[in-house]
């Protein structure tokens, strides 16, 4: 519940930090997402599952005090409205009676997007593939420890996130690997969920206090896609996986409870500088497309009626017609050059606007690069950038990819940074490796932004 007048606000004597972190009872970072100018989302975890305070605070005010009774499983989510475009807040869940609490999880903060009139500055990070950081397939279970879900996991590269001032992050896809769950625990829901705990109790508490993130899946959030025929399933891993995406549903601050109340593809905007495309390239394929003709069409309408300067498409797999040296890399059912048909009706539209304003980032392929659409052509798509992220995993055929095409390849994990300058027209675009030196960057000209 909104509350604008409560007059126990931060300069009326409220010090969060004096409450002391229990991370017994809050081991997981609260997260916030699907961030819109009014409204947010925010999941966390109650080990103990007793009843908590959600609070969100500015420097001058209290505006939230939400009282949480136990869940049966201590997991939560809240919808947050009525909250001022562009306005930074801060919150956290607490512990004992207000306004003297006991303890208290992890102090967090966010922005709300600007208004829909607005044209600012925009910076977003990336994130993909959080796995060991080995190459395929030892991938989810660090060799220290003898137990998956039995110690949290760090990731040297998220602690660098602190130092950039990021308005949201974008999360591509395998958040987590847990493909264990799937083989070696039955794939049941409390085992999800008590695995999610191995990820956002680790490494993850170094990021999403920092900024609010949108989020997409893929395919490790259940298994590996090569440990069933999504087209043919017996009715156990019908089971698993239903368990798995509500176990996401959960655990991740997407706006609805369950799949069935909202789509992962949608879109949000940052006033009129971007508008974020987030796709679902994992469960609406089949044999011969990327994804539901619903959400095909959408995406078709998106990128061409956008009121935004730049639009940014979030897909979990390549867009580009990747070039490679490595047959292996010919081998493309885990990119859209796999399904021409749906990547010929984007492309035409892209071509037929000449919207050289569409940026792609993607994941999935465990490298990081930024490079064309295509090693030749000078349509819009053949000239599309792609933004390419691993955050843990890597793989050996990031050294084969083209010279020609690429401007940018690295295998090794790094922490993108994209701005969007809707005064100058460009996207600047930073890596940074994992002691946060700058490995390559470049501003993107010539993106012909919409004249808005």
């Amino acid at each position: 519940m909104v509350i604008p007048g409560l007059a126990v606000g931060c300069a009326g004597g409220f010090e969060p930090e004096e409450v002391p972190e229990s991370k017994r009872r809050f081991p997981r970072t609260p997260i916030v997402g699907d961030m819109t100018s009014t409204r947010v989302v925010i999941t966390f975890h109650v080990a103990d599952d007793t009843p908590v305070t959600l609070r969100i605070w500015t420097s001058e005010d209290t505006l939230v005090d939400q009282v949480f009774e136990p869940s049966g499983d201590g997991f939560h989510k809240a919808m947050i409205d009525d909250l001022e475009p562009g306005t930074t807040y801060e919150y956290a869940i607490f512990g004992g009676d207000s306004p003297h609490f006991d303890n208290r999880s992890l102090l967090c903060t966010f922005q709300t997007a600007p208004g829909d009139n607005v044209s600012k500055t925009v910076r977003m990070a990336l994130l993909c593939c959080v796995g060991q950081g080995t190459i395929l397939p030892d991938y989810f279970l660090p060799a220290h420890v003898s137990g998956a879900t039995q110690e949290p996991f760090e990731w040297e590269i998220f602690k660098q996130a602190v130092d950039h001032d990021i308005d949201f992050f974008v999360h591509l896809g395998d958040q987590a690997y847990l493909d264990f769950v799937w083989s070696d625990e039955d794939g049941t829901m409390d085992a999800y969920l008590h695995a999610w705990g191995f990820y956002h109790g680790g490494g993850y508490r170094d990021l999403y206090p920092l900024a609010g993130v949108y989020m997409t899946w893929d395919d490790h959030e259940a298994a590996d896609n090569a440990k069933f025929d999504p087209w043919d399933m017996t009715a156990d891993e019908e089971v698993k996986l239903a368990n798995a995406q509500e176990a996401w549903y959960r655990v991740m601050p997407i706006d609805a409870k369950t799949p069935d109340d909202g789509a992962v593809w949608r879109s949000f905007r940052w006033g009129k500088t971007v508008e974020l495309v987030l796709l679902d390239c994992r469960y609406e394929l089949d044999p011969d497309h990327l994804m539901s003709e619903a959400q095909l069409q959408w995406l078709i309408e998106r990128v061409s009626t956008s009121p935004c300067k730049f639009v940014c498409v979030a897909t979990p797999k390549p867009f580009a017609e990747i070039t490679s040296d490595q047959e292996l890399f010919t081998d493309n059912a885990d990119r859209w050059d796999g399904y021409l048909d749906d990547r010929a009706r984007l492309t035409d539209v892209l071509a037929a606007n000449d919207a050289r304003h569409v940026v792609f980032v993607c994941g999935d392929i465990h490298m990081n690069y930024l490079g064309r659409g295509r090693i030749t052509g000078d349509t819009a798509p053949d000239q599309a950038w792609e933004v390419c992220v691993t955050s843990g995993n890597t793989s050996p055929l990031a050294s084969s990819l083209s010279d020609e095409q690429f401007a940018f390849v690295d295998a090794d994990p790094h922490f993108p940074v994209l701005t969007f300058d809707p005064d100058s027209g460009t996207v600047h675009v930073a890596f940074y490796a994992v002691d946060g030196s700058l490995s390559y960057e470049r501003t993107l000209e010539g993106l012909v932004p919409q004249d808005v």
